[in-house]
């Protein structure tokens, strides 16, 4: 919740910055989102493999540095209060709900301030957390410890990624997703390689300037 605060945004953001060796705010803000990208995991795994809800409001989630010295800079997540509430009969309804907790009233409103502190374009923040999805949903619908979740997997994740409407995701006329793949595309992305992504999440002007992530549409076009 501090992070809604104009100025401790921006000292954080500073922090992360010189921490990393970012080249701006801008960067440092797309490598926040993709540490964050965790906080929404945790809700979406809890949803999806263990059909409960756990509180995303943004006083109970907070996010940690506990090793100072790690370049990387690996937060932690944490949880004030991880007490679950369970699915009820009608889980459409349901979920459409704790969708809209985790990115119209909470993800949506944190790319605001980033965007307003940085300029950082939101539809890189969204694919930064959009990759982050499909590596999560990916992995669980191919173990089979999960099988038994695996219907209600698949359709949370389609709902997500393609089908479900852009007011889940804040005052967006369609879903953000569908600037990665078209919604006949969505599930396509749980099978094979790591699809390319469309934007550049900026790692490469961090302390790692110059490597590009496997699926950076920079490194590719230089390739090509």
């Amino acid at each position: 919740s501090h992070l809604l605060d104009e100025v401790q945004i921006h000292l954080y953001l500073t922090a992360i910055k010189e921490k990393t060796k970012a080249a701006n705010l801008g960067v440092a803000a797309s490598l926040f989102v993709k540490r964050y990208s965790f906080a929404i995991l945790t809700a979406l795994y809890s949803m999806s493999v263990l059909n409960k809800r756990i509180d995303f409001s943004f006083h109970n989630v907070s996010i940690q540095t506990l090793e100072e010295s790690d370049p990387l800079w690996l937060p932690s997540i944490k949880f004030n209060n991880i007490k679950l509430s369970p699915a009820p009969q009608d889980r459409e309804n349901w979920r459409n709900e704790i969708l809209t907790g985790i990115f119209a009233n909470h993800i949506e409103v944190l790319f605001n301030q980033l965007h307003q502190t940085t300029k950082l374009s939101k539809i890189i923040m969204w694919e930064n957390i959009y990759i982050y999805i499909v590596w999560m949903y990916k992995n669980l619908l191919d173990d089979h410890q999960y099988s038994a979740r695996y219907l209600d997997m698949k359709e949370d994740f389609e709902w997500i990624a393609a089908r479900g409407k852009g007011i889940l995701f804040g005052s967006y006329k369609d879903n953000p997703f569908l600037k990665f793949k078209s919604t006949d595309e969505a599930l396509s992305n749980l099978e094979g390689p790591a699809q390319d992504r469309k934007t550049c999440c900026l790692s490469y002007l961090t302390e790692n300037k110059g490597h590009f992530c496997k699926t950076c549409p920079i490194r590719l076009k230089r390739k090509s």
